[in-house]
Formats: C-alpha cells, sequence, structure tokens
C-alpha cells in the first residue's frame, strides 16, 4: 500500500508540473490575470476606440477613463509591437481599426526610465493590457471597471473586503467571478457565506461551480476535527457528495474530491470509494484514490499505541 501511495506521489509531482508550464505572457503556474487585479495594478485605465493600428505607435483616442490621469476624447499612442516578438502568432497583439478596446496602460520610457512622451503609453502586462470590448453585453464590462475601479481606489482593508464580499450573488457576471476569487484568496470564507457560495453550486459556469467548491473546501478545512456538523455544514456537504459523483464537468467533479478531502468525517468515504472505482474520468478517480490512501496513512499513525508507561 505504502508503495502504491509513493507511485499516486509521484504522479501528482509530475501533473503539477506538466500544468505549470508557461503560457505566453505568464510565468509557470502563473493565472491569467483578471479585470480586477489589471484594474487595481495599471496606472490607465480606460477604453478607446482604435483609430489606426497599422503604424508603429496604435493611435486610439479615448472614451471613457476609470482610472489613473487622463481624459475623454484624448488621443494616445501605444507602443505594442515589441510585445509581438516573443508571442505565437495566435496571442500577438493586433489594433483593428475602428474596434474599441479596454486598455490597461503604464507610461512609455526609454532605457533611462525618462517618459517619451505625455500621450506615450504602452499595454500594462503585456498582451493582457488589452481586452476587446464586445458589441453587445459591453456594459457588463463597463460597470464592472467602474466597481473595480472604485474598490482600487479604497484604502481602509476593511471597507474593501466588504466590498468584495459585496460582489457574491451579483447578477453581473464579472463581478461575481471577482467576488469568488478574491474571496478564496484573501481567505474570507466564512460560515455567513454559506448561503450564497451554495448557490453558486448551481451555476451554468463550470468555472464557477469550481470556484465555490474551492471555498467550501476552505471552509471544511476551517472546522475543528471532531466538530458536529451543523444544518448548515450538512447541507453543504451533501450537496458537494451530489456533485462528485454527478456534474457533467470532469473539473468540476475534481474540485468537489478535492472538497470532499478537507471533511475530517468518515461521511465522506463511500463516496470517495464509489468514485475512486467508477468515475470514467481518470483523473477523478485519481484524485479520490489519492484522498483516500491519505486518510488511510493518516488512520495508521494515529492509531500507533504510544508508551508512555515509565519504568520502575
Amino acid at each position: 500500500m505504502t508503495r502504491r501511495l509513493l507511485v499516486l506521489y509521484v504522479l501528482s509531482s509530475f501533473m503539477a508540473v506538466a500544468s505549470t508550464q508557461s503560457v505566453g505572457g505568464l510565468a509557470k503556474g502563473e493565472d491569467f490575470p483578471t479585470l480586477y487585479e489589471l484594474t487595481a495594478r495599471s496606472p490607465l485605465v480606460v477604453t478607446a476606440k482604435v483609430l489606426s493600428g497599422q503604424v508603429k505607435l496604435a493611435q486610439v483616442q479615448v472614451l471613457e477613463v476609470f482610472r489613473g490621469e487622463g481624459r475623454e476624447g484624448q488621443r494616445l499612442q501605444i507602443a505594442f509591437r515589441d510585445l509581438n516578438l516573443d508571442l505565437n502568432k495566435r496571442d500577438r497583439v493586433v489594433f483593428a481599426d475602428g474596434e474599441t478596446e479596454i486598455l490597461f496602460l503604464e507610461p512609455e520610457v526609454n532605457l533611462e526610465g525618462v517618459r517619451k512622451g505625455e500621450d506615450r503609453y504602452t499595454l500594462y502586462r503585456g498582451r493582457f493590457g488589452k481586452v476587446p470590448l464586445p458589441r453587445e453585453g459591453d456594459e457588463i464590462y463597463l460597470e464592472a471597471l467602474r466597481v473595480f475601479a472604485s474598490m482600487a481606489s479604497q484604502k481602509d482593508h476593511r471597507k474593501l473586503y466588504s466590498q468584495i464580499l459585496g460582489l457574491l450573488g451579483s447578477p453581473n457576471p464579472i463581478l461575481a467571478d471577482a467576488g469568488l476569487k478574491e474571496t478564496l484568496r484573501l481567505d474570507l470564507m466564512d460560515r455567513k457565506l454559506l448561503p450564497v457560495v451554495l448557490s453558486y453550486l448551481q451555476d451554468p459556469a463550470p468555472a464557477r461551480r469550481s470556484q465555490a467548491l474551492k471555498l467550501l473546501e476552505s471552509f471544511f478545512r476551517s472546522r475543528k476535527p471532531g466538530e458536529d456538523p451543523d444544518e448548515d455544514s450538512s447541507d453543504a456537504l451533501s450537496r458537494v457528495l451530489a456533485m462528485a459523483r454527478n456534474d457533467p464537468i470532469e473539473a468540476v467533479r475534481v474540485a468537489a474530491v478535492q472538497t470532499l478531502g478537507s471533511w475530517s468525517g468518515e461521511e465522506v468515504r463511500p463516496t470517495l470509494e464509489a468514485v475512486a472505482d467508477q468515475d470514467p474520468a481518470q483523473a477523478v478517480r485519481f484524485e479520490a484514490q489519492v484522498i483516500l490512501l491519505k486518510r488511510e496513512q493518516g488512520g495508521k499513525k494515529s492509531s500507533k499505541p504510544t508508551n508512555n508507561s515509565s519504568r520502575p
């Protein structure tokens, strides 16, 4: 059994390394930056219409300023062509004439760090600093940018955390996604959030269901060993048990199994055993097998007798 556990650990490490290979513009293991992260860290955030993308510096006209020093109607020049030297064809930055873009910008400087011009900028975070604004549904993006800009200017952390939690349950999916991710990142999950987090387990977006499961994993882990589950915790557990068996998306079932692994009680064992043996996806079976073996090893360690008797 110990050998089998070792093999699973080696495979798990290999899979983790394989999943952290660099992607164009990202470091190994780094997630794609969200609109909230880009807004919070960019010196200038605007929507702008592309006047010309065919010249060396893209020419754009500002439509709305969300953050930073800029004004409506201002013309900016964007240096971007050097970014494409390190990107494959699919990821290359292109400014199409007439299109409207969300731009996350920082001043363009020379090698000495001196600005090249008051109207000259480059994309913050490279290719991620340019997001096309869809022609339909653009108000969802604009609303999110306005909210994110307001949050980025917040100096009081307690008020910022309150704003983040207020994003949970938002009908705007961009705001809701930011709320889920930031609540997890800042470890803000607690019992009061269970109703709204549980509501995302039925969300049509698999990524949102997975994110909600990660929050439940954090909540389960915070429970004291041996603590009797209350009604809310039992409800959450029953839903996760069902998702581990029945969610149609493999990645969501993996997340559900990981969440079950954070529950200290034995109520989850029958489901983990069934998933480990019957799930059609290897990744899901693998995750369940690893959790079961870890529990078995942990049980053996805790059951070893200790000799506390003193010799005469």
